[in-house]
């Protein structure tokens, strides 16, 4: 049994894996969301050493928060549009497991084989895990993902190093070395993207202290399950791979700010509880305007991406959505319109977003009204398929359907 706590010896130097991982970390440099760095972060760390599996924690609220996990193993037994059936459990900062072991002393730990740890190590395999998921992770390194400031970002944990015939065999000192480097630069890419969403997060709570029905939770609801449709209406119209995992990188983030121009209406109208007359209704449809001059003109990805989903969720399929075709240059939001924009006038982020926004407030409950049931929300949004939404936004937003209590569990309404 070998455990190694990494006491820092001297390892021949492998030029060209280095390299190779020097590319793999640079590729995390671009990526926004959180989600997707995570992600990829796994998928590239496991190309380092040729692992079978892995799994990422992201550090909150004082836990170990398991965030993604990747198991070829158990993929092979799945169809392939079936989600990974791996469960993971989120941990305590205390030493009993191997994470957080690592994650209370900032330091690489080395297990090649989880079931002869010694009996008197301060950490232990945590079992339950491997049990849950009917798979055995023998080796596991398992690395800090710490800030230059030695802040704790989360942990990286990769398992079970595959040999060329598929067996799993052991880390190296080597292999140590080159994933201590890449967990270094990937720390580096989640600190950039967590400040970025952060920041957008605050923006979002200014809206969410001056509007009582908007909030950060839904705004995340909305833009997970934004992510979720598109990534399968890419899938079905072949949008070419490039262009998509692009729009994948930013949309997480530019969904979150779609109701920003909330901030221009006033807070009698925002939160009455009742229906608006038609003159409140216009101040209300206005908002739409006022968010879309903050990315109009701007020539970042993001604020392009922004703008869109800003100027069109509130567009309908058959054209009697609002705020029509924008004259974003006005100095004060002009009320009311001629016509909204008609079937692919709407750009598909905002086609999109429209369900997902809509499907999200009917399953909500609001100062004017109780939460819809998930199934008649469904049915809802499946009988607006042609008038609100564009059908085949709505046949991906039904394809994605077993995802939509997770994404509500996970972002729940604050309560109290």
């Amino acid at each position: 049994m070998k455990v190694d706590q990494s006491e820092g010896q001297t390892v021949p130097k492998d030029w060209e894996r280095e390299r190779r991982v020097a590319c793999l970390a640079a590729e995390l440099n671009g990526l926004m969301d959180v989600d997707l760095l995570l992600k990829k972060m796994l998928e590239k760390a496991r190309q380092v050493v040729g692992a079978e599996a892995g799994t990422v924690y992201t550090l909150q609220k004082g836990r170990l928060i398991f965030s993604t996990s990747q198991n070829t193993y158990l993929e092979r037994l799945i169809p392939e549009t079936a989600e990974l059936p791996f469960t993971g459990f989120n941990l305590e900062i205390d030493q009993t497991t191997l994470a957080g072991f690592v994650a209370a002393n900032r330091r690489i730990l080395i297990v090649n084989d989880t079931g002869d740890i010694d009996p008197d190590a301060p950490f232990q395999h945590f079992k339950k895990i491997d049990a849950t998921n009917n798979y055995a992770c023998k080796a596991v390194i398992t690395l800090p993902l710490v800030t230059k400031n030695n802040d704790l970002l989360g942990v990286l944990q990769v398992i079970n190093p595959l040999d060329p015939a598929g067996r799993v065999t052991s880390f190296s000192k080597v292999d140590e070395q080159l994933l201590s480097f890449f967990a270094l630069n990937a720390a580096m890419a989640l600190e950039k993207a967590v400040t970025l969403r952060d920041s957008v997060l605050n923006s979002v709570r200014l809206v969410e202290l001056h509007d009582y029905t908007e909030s950060v939770a839904h705004v995340q609801r909305v833009a997970h399950l934004s992510t979720a449709i598109y990534q399968n209406w890419s899938q079905r119209h072949r949008v070419p791979q490039p262009e998509r995992e692009h729009i994948l990188n930013f949309l997480p983030v530019a969904a979150l700010v779609h109701d920003v121009g909330k901030v221009w209406v006033p807070l009698h109208i925002l939160n009455k509880p009742a229906r608006l007359d038609k003159q409140e209704r216009a101040v209300m449809e206005a908002h739409v305007k006022a968010g879309a001059r903050l990315y109009a003109g701007k020539h970042t990805p993001l604020d392009r991406l922004a703008y869109s989903l800003v100027s069109d969720h509130h567009e309908r399929w058959d054209g009697l959505g609002y705020p029509g075709f924008l004259d974003v240059k006005l100095v004060e939001p002009v009320y009311g319109h001629t016509r909204g924009k008609k079937g692919e006038e709407i750009s598909i982020y905002g086609r999109i977003l429209a369900a997902a926004d809509v499907f999200d407030a009917l399953s909500s409950r609001k100062a004017y009204k109780e939460a819809v049931d998930e199934d008649l929300a469904v049915q809802i949004m499946e009988q607006e398929s042609g008038h609100h939404f564009d059908p085949a936004v709505i046949e991906s937003f039904l394809a994605v359907r077993p995802i939509l209590r997770k994404i509500r569990e996970r972002f729940p309404e604050r309560t109290g």
